[in-house]
């Protein structure tokens, strides 16, 4: 089967993330590539995201897509949920009351608890220009930070070490990182790698760039 696999270190749809519970039952399907919620990626490959109705959104419904699944190069097979407790704000799209009166198996709760959703269109990070200039305190760095403007709820997040340290686009930034408030001198030593990143509401990295360190001596 051509599922998507994923860091799990990253809030992304994880197989079956939808369910309120693992106790469900799935049978095998065939998951077309001209499904109607089909996700077309940066680099030109697509996928039918878990939770998607199968085959349609429509009382032909037979199911619930458990996990992502590839459909790059055709129609694949995949995992359906025909029963179980679902949450509906957990699904990419409405599931309609035509559907659900053909689906007896699966009932359908509302709302999940109260936890941030994650932004699931990060597809590629935005890429940032950082300049480091000697700061006000010895030992300190300015940094001058161009190429995207901070959203309500988001925030910045720096690293500072031998090297660049590197993320990948929704990846959630966790220990290990500072939080920044995009105005204050760090405390960093010259030409060590500074990373900064700017995250969502939920932490995941939306934007990211590095520079050379440049401190007052």
């Amino acid at each position: 089967m051509s599922f998507i696999q994923h860091d799990p270190l990253n809030i992304l749809y994880q197989p079956g993330w939808f369910l309120a519970s693992g106790d469900c039952r799935r049978e095998t399907c065939e998951v077309a590539q001209n499904h109607a919620q089909v996700v077309t990626k940066t680099d030109g490959s697509k996928y039918v995201p878990a939770g998607a109705v199968v085959p349609s959104n429509d009382g032909n419904a037979k199911g619930i897509l458990y996990e992502d699944v590839d459909v790059s190069t055709g129609n694949m097979p995949g995992s359906l949920v025909t029963e179980g407790v679902v949450y509906e704000d957990r699904l990419p799209a409405s599931v309609q009351s035509s559907a659900k009166a053909v689906l007896p198996g699966i009932t359908f709760i509302s709302a999940a608890p109260a936890i941030a959703r994650p932004d699931f269109s990060i597809a590629e990070l935005i890429s940032l220009t950082i300049v480091s200039a000697a700061g006000t305190a010895v030992g300190d760095t300015a940094l001058t930070v161009s190429g995207y403007t901070l959203k309500s709820g988001e925030g910045w997040k720096y690293k500072v070490g031998d090297t660049a340290a590197t993320v990948t686009p929704g990846e959630v930034i966790g220990s290990g990182w500072t939080a920044w408030n995009g105005s204050a001198d760090i405390t960093a030593a010259t030409d060590k790698k500074l990373a900064l990143v700017a995250v969502n509401a939920v932490g995941q990295a939306i934007a990211y760039g590095s520079a050379t360190v440049t401190a007052k001596a």
